[in-house]
């Protein structure tokens, strides 16, 4: 009703202006129509809905984690328990803003649907601009996108597709490409928030949400974090020696999910397995995270290229920097899909990866350290990622900002 009067108005205004008048009225009831579109789509399927659950549950919780971490950042005596109940005591401790649930809302059709007119077909994929000043909420509302592919990949399975079947249970859902490594870092945090509450209603309900871990890697240059688990030992020994070698495989200061500071003895490598793990820095265990809580691997991070190739998690946050490098990195084919062979200790192996030799049908030895014995399987080409996201659009110029 409102663009109707909108375009009412502009009829009455002179030629040079009324025609810049309809232009906009033209734009915004495209977008009335793709929202509408959305809504009407969302109500009519029931996994649709059902993906919109748990978006919103795991979105509430990461806005009510985020809080918590801020209050105990800012007064380090802050009790987890005191700081949720604060957060919960106030007017809204989780709510959309209009525009980030309308956006939402916009894209839920493409985001179901692998053969929409706006991403794939004989015309090239669509991207959505989203344009807001700074601080206004942009990040909540591609996170909250980001919890709706989660969701409806895992939900979806095996889909079909002109290259056969792709397993939509495992792999990248997510690519992030950031142009600062410093805004990297600052959004890790949060999404590493988002992805500890999917992890957490997953775990919940595996038959809904499947088997694999939501995880989130930050793919970044080697002198910011390591290429190696070997590389990671090699710095945690220096730290715990005391030669104050900068642990870069510690990407975050706190826990994303109470605020507890972490340090190097949140840190265990594990060469064996090919991990590192990242726990919570809660002495009492009181935190899902933490070492004897409830997700045994601690926090849902890896910080080591080596790992992110292997376990293709869920959310990749990258540079643009290192996606230039993507030719050189044949490892990197995973997070695309492209795996033929799982191993059941170290993930996929890629032919590149000297560190999982043996052939198919064969098994790693059991250890000493308690690990079983380990057999490399053949495994079907996995899902591409379902969404890409370029952040702070405005700073991208030049060759690199187009590779």
């Amino acid at each position: 009703a409102w663009l109707r009067s909108q375009r009412e108005a502009a009829a009455e205004l002179p030629e040079h202006l009324r025609i810049e008048a309809l232009t906009a009225v033209e734009e915004a009831q495209w977008v009335h129509a793709q929202l509408a579109d959305g809504l009407d789509f969302l109500l009519s399927d029931e996994e649709a809905l059902r993906c919109f659950a748990f978006m919103n549950r795991v979105m509430a919780d990461q806005r009510v984690h985020s809080q918590i971490t801020e209050l105990r950042a800012k007064d380090p005596g802050l009790s987890v328990g005191e700081a949720q109940r604060r957060v919960l005591a106030t007017a809204y401790p989780h709510s959309w803003r209009t525009f980030q649930i309308a956006f939402i809302l916009m894209q839920i059709p493409g985001l179901c649907q692998p053969d929409h007119a706006r991403r794939s077909g004989t015309n090239l994929a669509q991207v959505e601009l989203l344009f807001f000043p700074t601080g206004g909420g942009k990040t909540e509302a591609y996170l909250g996108l980001a919890a709706y592919a989660f969701a409806i990949r895992r939900r979806q399975g095996v889909v079909q597709s002109p290259d056969g079947p792709l397993d939509g249970g495992a792999g990248v859902t997510v690519l992030m490409r950031y142009t600062l490594r410093l805004l990297t870092a600052q959004q890790f945090q949060r999404a590493t928030t988002l992805v500890c509450a999917a992890e957490l209603a997953r775990r919940e309900d595996p038959a809904s949400w499947g088997s694999e871990p939501f995880r989130i890697g930050m793919w970044v240059g080697t002198g910011v974090s390591p290429k190696r688990v070997s590389e990671a030992a090699a710095q945690l020994a220096k730290v715990n020696e005391g030669q104050g070698h900068r642990l870069t495989v510690l990407q975050i200061q706190r826990c994303p999910w109470c605020g507890t500071k972490l340090d190097a003895r949140s840190v265990r490598v594990d060469t064996e397995a090919g991990r590192v793990y990242v726990y919570c820095g809660d002495p009492l265990g009181g935190c899902p995270f933490a070492r004897g809580g409830a997700v045994g691997d601690g926090l849902p991070v890896l910080t080591v290229d080596e790992e992110i190739y292997r376990l293709a998690p869920a959310f990749v946050i990258a540079t643009v920097d290192k996606f230039a490098r993507l030719a050189r990195e044949g490892e990197a084919a995973s997070l695309f899909g492209y795996v033929s062979r799982r191993c059941d200790r170290h993930g996929f192996v890629h032919p590149d990866d000297a560190g999982c030799a043996i052939k198919d049908g064969s098994k790693h030895p059991a250890t000493k350290g308690g690990l079983p014995a380990a057999m490399v399987h053949p495994h079907p080409r996995l899902r591409p990622p379902d969404l890409i996201i370029q952040d702070e659009l405005h700073l991208i110029t030049g060759a690199l900002g187009t590779t």
